[in-house]
């Protein structure tokens, strides 16, 4: 009652106002979703990383060798923009897999003359004696962030004797292509 009440007492001008102001409403928030959904990315949309070779390229671009401890590799690009949005979830990765006795590597994809991973940031996790643990993104989200991490649950499942052996080529979220 009290609403149309109010609506008889608004005369043309302000209710064209009131429909002008949540228009524009409606299209400011529809065009943030819209650009933020398109700024997000597969991260391996060829499904590089399953790839008969690619586990065997990877561990020869990064010189790997047999480990006494599990090795985090870490691919970012320093000129990413979702790198440089990831860069507390990739300290606490770099703590996390520390605490667990795991080497950690970070390597600038951009600067570095090999195509390590379809997008990044992203990392691989290798075993001890070689097998994958994990190879995928750090997360997915708008954000990247922690709270959608993959890699920190490849970490816990490894420390407590389970290889996962996972791959996350779906995931959409920030990322950055580098088009070698």
């Amino acid at each position: 009652m009290y609403l149309s009440r109010a609506l008889l007492n608004l005369n043309n001008a302000q209710i064209r106002l009131y429909l002008l102001v949540t228009l524009w409403f409606i299209v400011v928030v529809f065009g943030l979703v819209y650009f933020q959904m398109s700024s997000l990315t597969t991260f391996d949309p060829h499904n590089e990383l399953s790839q008969v070779n690619w586990l065997k390229n990877f561990k020869q671009q990064t010189n790997w060798a047999t480990a006494q401890s599990p090795t985090l590799t870490i691919v970012v690009d320093d000129d990413c923009g979702c790198t440089m949005r990831s860069t507390s979830h990739i300290k606490q990765l770099q703590s996390q897999a520390i605490n667990n006795g795991y080497t950690v590597e970070i390597i600038n994809q951009h600067s570095d003359s090999t195509r390590l991973l379809p997008n990044v940031p992203g990392a691989v996790l290798l075993a001890e004696n070689g097998d994958l643990v994990y190879a995928g993104p750090l997360s997915q989200g708008i954000a990247c962030s922690a709270s959608d991490g993959f890699v920190e649950l490849a970490i816990n499942n490894l420390s407590a004797g389970f290889n996962s052996q996972l791959i996350v080529s779906e995931s959409r979220g920030c990322y950055c292509s580098d088009k070698r």
